[in-house]
């Protein structure tokens, strides 16, 4: 009878160590879980730290705003269409300031004659074609469509004699 109860014993010490490694095991696999859960994979890691990385490479080095530039004054009102004959200084200081004042998107500076020069060798007839019909970034009639081609030619030769 002494080898029943040693079995039995056996059996039972074996199932309360069996039930104990399964629990623990369990409480492993969750804990585990949880954790993880609070670590990105480290593939993750590395793509986040790459993006802010680049981001931080790429981020512009200033805004500009010319709307709100407190150098650049609206001198004139916007021109309307009624405002028929204008002299060239108007249409310069109403629509062509903005950009040639500044030289925004390579637009050459007014008073500036070595922006100038290459542009003036081509002619004024290319200058007026390329005021009126627009070239590179810069639209038609510097984006004031109801202006004539005499007033767009008129700011022309008012930013060329203002750079020579």
């Amino acid at each position: 009878m002494d080898s029943k109860n040693t079995d039995r014993e056996f059996y039972k010490i074996f199932s309360v160590v069996m039930i104990f490694i399964i629990g623990l095991t369990i409480l492993i696999a969750i804990l585990s879980n949880v954790f993880a859960s609070y670590s990105l994979h480290p593939s993750e890691q590395y793509k986040q730290e790459i993006q802010k990385r680049e981001n931080q490479r790429t981020k512009p080095v200033a805004n500009i705003n010319l709307a709100s530039n407190p150098i650049i004054k609206q001198a004139t009102p916007i021109i309307t269409a009624s405002a028929g004959k204008l002299s060239g200084e108007e249409v310069y200081n109403a629509v062509c300031m903005s950009c040639h004042t500044s030289g925004v998107a390579g637009a050459p500076v007014i008073g500036k004659s070595d922006q100038w020069a290459e542009r003036i060798a081509q002619g004024k007839q290319s200058l007026y074609s390329n005021a009126i019909n627009g070239i590179g970034v810069m639209p038609a009639k510097g984006g004031a469509s109801n202006l004539s081609d005499d007033n767009i030619k008129a700011a022309v030769d008012y930013i060329l004699s203002e750079s020579n």
